[in-house]
């Protein structure tokens, strides 16, 4: 036996290491952590006794203060003879310990058990009233396949009552009657402990189970996704809203999941605050909106879904194309359809891909133009519009009738950041959003100079061409779009416009990206990365002397949706123009068969890299003016030499480089997408300097903090950032002091820097 001291904080026994001790605690406490359990442990109670029969640590030990060990030295049974003959008095301590231990795990066990019963039988049973309030107001209920497969805890491996009674009963004993029980002899002692030890590893594994399976499900009653039963009640509450139904009932059930889900403890504060404030702030009164809510207008009506309608003769006589070319473009067409590969490669069929390429853009641009000159636009020409869709034949019967039943829905494509192509014309077209970057990194600005340069236009030309809305929505088509259209489908080489069955995979209704299921994608990467948008900008009132200081301000992107089926999402461009509090401009397909929250994390991620160089400017990698990009592109053009990566991590960040094309940014994207998707949760996948890097730049926020804070791995990150948040929060509300004092107001704007610091 010798005594050992441990420093607060330290992690002094890990996970899945051999036994090598046992640990009475004389002073302090300390804090037992496993994947799906905690607890901590005081004076009195002994580190190793519930794993000395498996014969390694089960948990991760962690001094929660400055603590006082006595350590044996153990490894297997045959050692507590040597411990209880060396000093009989410990037979009765350490079975004293065990009984203690025993007792609180079967207790800890019983908890949990519970509750992954109560939570089984609340979700089923609210389950059943939602389908019986779907049938009551003949609303179509929603399908879950969470809810379809879900089932009870298993129940195998439970602890019988007597085995908890005795262990209750045990620890309630006195030191001094426990001795006596024994007699102090070493085989009546070890006996005890051991057995104590077997009911233990029983307990701790019940615990894990009931843990798990909370865990597991705990998303099937909330979360963000439509498929949880609270966003399902929700939307069934919107649609019988609509249909003018009382909808009291529902909104008394809804009460119920929020009030279970704030007692139970399995949900973050800012996801249930973040879920809960859409269902609070919606106006059910609202009913014109119609079933998808959150709409400024209601669908507008659209003429009825017809057989045999001759689609592309609609749209070219709509657009006005001109009737030869028109008769051109229908055969080219037709010979395109007649290929036996339309995917080939070839240089006749590049030719005449090309060919169909630009008349389609010149019939789109005819349309948009003939479009907003108001009047009647036909649902084909909407299908045009919005989905790239022109032809029957090439999209397929049913993806045309689909398609017809989207375009009369498209409302469901909008909302304040997130619109059609078509929509997005129009903004610029009204003068509401100035023209992107075109592929060369111009804005209309340096275009019109630039052409002022090559004597395509006179300086005369140059300010009333930079006022003509006209101008900007074309400059806008011919660049931004056409690029970007490409871009998204993913296989350039073999991109045609024209809607294609073979790009529909599944039903158009699913592959649809909705307002709902962008800004979804949206909110779960910032409910995580939470300064993901927020900018320093500059703020002053020198009235209230306050002369310029920096605050926070959140600026969400647009997401615009290109006419096409593709698989690709792009980051255009990460401002408007100069000023960096304009918003950045995703670019997504309307239709896609890969998963939009991956899409949306990849785009994140270069928003991210791209956001940094445009504040640092020049200086982006220069590593002396500290930033995410100086930074990381110092770790990754070092690599090699730095003392604080393992040969296996060099190895990694070389196959990156090398699937990166050695393109430092898209190594930082494939990084960020291990942090919001993985690193988030606990799951280590980045090295150590990547992880240092990353979380100084893009934080997660308190509550993922909080929960990962007990891992050694975050805790000296987290503590230095708190520290600076803190300092940084102290001098805000210093002068948000003085500035009320002298009769400032704390407006909106400021609000939100100040709730900034709480995030």
């Amino acid at each position: 036996m010798e005594t050992v001291k441990v420093s607060k904080g330290k992690h002094f026994l890990k996970k899945g290491d051999k036994l090598k001790g046992l640990f009475i605690i004389l002073q302090g406490s300390v804090r037992a952590v496993s994947e799906n359990d905690e607890y901590n442990m005081e004076a009195g109670g002994i580190i190793g006794l519930a794993e000395s029969v498996s014969g390694s640590y089960a948990y991760n030990y962690v001094a929660g203060t400055d603590c006082t060990f006595y350590a044996f030295p153990y490894q297997t049974i045959d050692d507590y003879k040597k411990i209880f003959t060396a000093e009989e008095k410990y037979v009765a301590v350490f079975a004293m310990g065990a009984a203690h231990q025993a007792d609180m795990l079967m207790r800890r066990h019983d908890i949990f058990f519970r509750k992954a019963q109560e939570y089984y039988r609340f979700l089923s049973r609210s389950f059943g009233i939602y389908q019986k309030l779907c049938s009551m107001l003949k609303i179509p209920e929603k399908n879950s396949a969470g809810m379809s497969t879900f089932a009870p805890v298993s129940q195998e491996g439970q602890i019988s009552p007597w085995v908890r009674e005795y262990y209750g009963r045990l620890s309630a004993l006195s030191l001094k009657a426990m001795d006596q029980r024994l007699a102090r002899d070493y085989v009546l002692g070890a006996g005890e402990v051991a057995n104590a030890a077997c009911w233990m590893q029983k307990a701790m594994e019940g615990i894990a189970v009931s843990k798990g399976y909370l865990k597991a499900n705990r998303e099937l009653l909330l979360s963000a996704s439509p498929e949880s039963l609270f966003q399902m009640y929700f939307e069934l509450a919107k649609k019988a809203a609509f249909s003018g139904a009382d909808i009291d009932v529902v909104k008394q059930k809804i009460a119920e999941l929020m009030d279970f889900a704030r007692k139970s403890g399995f949900y973050p504060e800012q996801l249930m605050n973040t879920v809960f404030k859409g269902y609070e702030n919606y106006d059910f009164s609202r009913t014109a909106q119609g079933e998808d809510g959150g709409q400024e207008e209601a669908d507008e009506p659209m003429e009825p879904y017809e057989e045999g309608i001759d689609y592309l003769t609609q749209i070219l006589e709509f657009s006005g194309y001109e009737e030869g070319k028109a008769k051109s473009f229908r055969a080219s067409l037709q010979e395109y359809k007649n290929l036996p590969d339309m995917l080939a490669t070839t240089d006749d069929v590049r030719k005449l891909r090309r060919k169909i390429t630009d008349e389609f853009y010149r019939i789109y641009e005819l349309s948009f133009f003939r479009s907003i000159e108001g009047g009647y636009v036909p649902t084909s020409v909407k299908m045009f519009l919005n989905f790239g869709f022109m032809d029957e034949e090439m999209a397929g019967k049913e993806n045309t009738r689909s398609l017809f039943e989207a375009a009369g829905r498209i409302k469901r494509c909008k909302a304040e950041n997130v619109m059609t192509i078509y929509e997005w014309l129009k903004s610029v077209y009204r003068g509401e959003n100035e023209p992107s970057r075109n592929e060369f990194d111009m804005d209309y600005t340096g275009y019109l100079n630039e052409q002022k340069k090559t004597g395509k236009i006179t300086a005369a030309q140059v300010p009333v061409l930079a006022k003509d809305n006209r101008e900007k929505l074309k400059f806008e088509l011919q660049n931004m779009f056409v690029s970007t259209n490409r871009a998204t489908y993913g296989k350039i080489s073999t991109f045609c416009p024209i809607l294609y069955k073979d790009d529909i995979i599944g039903s158009v209704d699913r592959m649809l990206i909705t307002a709902e299921k962008a800004n979804e994608a949206l909110n779960e990467i910032r409910n995580i990365d939470f300064s993901l948008f927020y900018r320093e900008v500059g703020f002053s009132d020198p009235e209230h002397e306050v002369n310029m200081e920096m605050i926070q301000k959140e600026v969400i992107p647009y997401i615009i949706l290109m006419p096409n089926a593709g698989g690709k999402a792009m980051m255009w461009q990460e401002t408007a123009g100069i000023k960096k509090d304009t918003r950045a401009r995703f670019i997504f397909p309307i239709l896609t068969a890969s998963d939009v929250g991956e899409l949306m994390v990849e785009v994140c991620g270069r928003f991210r890299w791209e956001m940094c160089r445009k504040i640092q400017g020049v200086r982006w990698n220069d590593v002396t003016e500290a930033s995410l990009t100086s930074e990381y592109n110092d770790y990754i053009q070092y690599y090699r030499k730095n003392h604080d990566l393992s040969a296996d991590a060099k190895e990694k960040v070389k196959n990156a480089l090398y699937k990166s094309k050695n393109n430092f940014r898209e190594v930082f994207v494939k990084d960020y997408q291990s942090w919001i998707r993985f690193e988030s949760k606990g799951s280590f996948r980045l090295n150590k300097v990547a992880r240092d890097i990353i979380f100084r730049y893009c934080p997660f926020n308190k509550a993922i903090r909080t929960e990962l804070k007990v891992n050694p791995m975050y805790r000296e990150m987290f503590e230095k950032y708190e520290i600076l948040k803190d300092r940084k929060a102290r001098h805000m509300l210093l002068w948000y002091d003085r500035y009320q004092k002298k009769g400032g107001i704390i407006t909106e704007e400021l609000q939100v820097n100040k709730d900034f610091y709480d995030l």
